[in-house]
């Protein structure tokens, strides 16, 4: 699923090598969301994605076998938006306040990739754009795949 016509992903702008090799990291953001809510709501359609702040980012690494070169092994992202979500037959809508934090493992090993998401929504979202909160998620998730 690509980006939709209305997304606003600029925010990313200049730092699109922090995404490792997603091949299509604002569909991938823009699919993880909606199937998230529609897990809640199983007729939402997400009709755009802005994202409002800038990103925070956090990776680990390894060295290369031949010492001199980085292997990225896990990466992160967390990202302030707004969500405008439709529902109950595109009858209704919303405006979402949102932080989206996208956790990716095991990047460096074909076929063994992980990712993990956490969407904190509406009041939530303010307190969990943290850099404590996402180190904490990021750690976690390292050391267990599952924060």
């Amino acid at each position: 699923m690509p980006a939709g016509p209305n997304d606003d992903f600029s925010a990313f702008d200049g730092q699109e090598q922090m995404f490792f090799g997603l091949r299509d990291p604002y569909g991938t953001i823009r699919a993880e969301i909606e199937n998230a809510l529609r897990e809640q709501v199983p007729d939402t359609e997400l009709a755009s994605v802005a994202i409002i702040d800038k990103p925070k980012f956090l990776t680990l690494g390894r060295r290369s076998e031949d010492g001199q070169h980085a292997v990225v092994t896990h990466f992160g992202f967390c990202a302030r938006a707004k969500l405008a979500v439709l529902f109950d037959e595109r009858r209704k809508g919303e405006l979402i306040e949102a932080t989206l934090t996208y956790l990716f493992g095991n990047v460096d090993v074909a076929g063994s990739q992980t990712c993990r998401t956490h969407f904190d929504l509406h009041e939530h979202a303010d307190r969990h754009f943290d850099d404590e909160v996402f180190k904490r998620r990021f750690m976690t998730f390292r050391g267990t795949g599952q924060a």
